[in-house]
């Protein structure tokens, strides 16, 4: 498992580098052809937008994978170690409840959503919302793997020296 995540994550990341350059080349242009030549394009802020979902998504699936996500540390210090692991299985639980259930809602909304056209572009809406589905599907990846790590590492026998 945490060899197809790290390819997961991995491509999450070149993703996201590559789609925040074309990003801000598309609102360059589209800013330079409405405000220079008053012709914008009519699809580039359709491009954005989308962009910035898939982008938000991929980015916060890979933020799971690398823990980048905020948490309460201070909360858990205060307790004592056998408490700690409790607090932190449990919140990857709750956590992996709702993504699953994002990820179930976003699935049934992306593919609903195929007979609707974007209105500049004229693809079907499912492209652009699949990143919610896939996002989420990832960040269940991620999150388990790291659920699976903690209770590892709850139940691993520790030598003190």
């Amino acid at each position: 498992m945490k060899k197809i995540n790290d390819l997961l994550s991995w491509v999450c990341g070149v993703l996201v580098i590559i789609m925040v350059p074309v990003m801000t080349v598309d609102i360059f242009v589209q800013v330079v052809m409405r405000y220079v030549f008053s012709s914008p394009f009519m699809w580039a802020e359709e491009v954005a937008r989308y962009l910035l979902v898939w982008i938000s998504c991929l980015g916060s699936a890979y933020a799971v994978r690398k823990g980048m996500h905020i948490s309460i540390a201070f909360v858990k210090d205060m307790f004592p170690s056998p408490v700690r692991v409790l607090l932190t299985i449990s919140s990857h639980v709750i956590v992996m409840l709702f993504f699953i259930f994002c990820l179930y809602h976003g699935w049934i909304d992306s593919i609903e959503e195929w007979a609707q056209k974007t209105a500049a572009m004229q693809i079907p809406m499912t492209f652009p919302k699949m990143a919610i589905p896939v996002g989420f599907g990832l960040m269940v990846l991620f999150n388990l793997e790291l659920l699976i790590e903690d209770i590892k590492g709850a139940f691993s026998v520790r030598e003190t020296f």
